[in-house]
């Protein structure tokens, strides 16, 4: 996929994402690898209900900006992203309702933060690493990135949601997938709920 391509595809996506409430006013932001090596993202300070093409920052990897409105403050740690996962194209982070709520419990830890009852958590988010709480737009969130390897999801503690992807529509659906499933968590608490089992989720995987 080209750059005008992608480019059509992200504003797409933001848009979609927007009008069903994943995102509120300028909060989330999303970025592409492309072929050649360089990146798109959404700029900084912009709504994903009212982004268009042009907009959408074009830059190389050491932030010389190619094209469109400067990018996301968050940028580094979409780098991080990038560069932890070779085979990821896309990164998404939102603020979604639920997964920021479960991201604000105590005592979350690396792994699952709640042991799964659904097989599409399993297949589309499986394991999730725990980012302890940093400023929005803080350079140590590219650091803590960079020391979990071993997961392509993470949730920011007091913050959101990041997910990765091959394509921008796997990291997509990685984070609906995962926004509902923690609504599902919360509307379940005091509930009788069956979980999965080990065996069960090992069967998924």
């Amino acid at each position: 996929m080209n750059e005008i391509e992608m480019k059509r595809e992200l504003v797409s996506f933001a848009s979609s994402l927007y009008q069903r409430g994943f995102v509120v006013g300028s909060a989330g932001n999303i970025s592409v690898k492309l072929p050649d090596g360089t990146y798109l993202a959404t700029p900084t300070g912009s709504s994903f209900g009212i982004l268009n093409e042009a907009e959408v920052s074009h830059f190389k990897e050491d932030g010389t900006l190619l094209g469109g409105k400067a990018p996301t403050k968050e940028v580094p740690f979409h780098l991080a992203c990038h560069a932890a996962h070779s085979e990821i194209r896309a990164v998404v982070h939102l603020h979604s309702t639920y997964a920021t709520l479960l991201a604000s419990t105590k005592d979350l830890r690396d792994g699952s933060p709640f042991t799964p009852f659904t097989p599409y958590f399993v297949m589309k988010v499986n394991k999730v690493g725990i980012l302890p709480y940093r400023r929005p737009g803080s350079p140590l969130i590219a650091e803590d990135i960079r020391s979990k390897p071993g997961f392509s999801t993470y949730l920011m503690q007091n913050h959101g949601l990041i997910t990765t992807g091959k394509t921008l529509q796997e990291a997509v659906f990685a984070a609906e997938e995962f926004e509902e499933s923690a609504k599902l968590w919360y509307l379940g608490q005091g509930l009788d709920i069956r979980r999965l089992s080990e065996e069960e989720m090992a069967e998924l995987q």
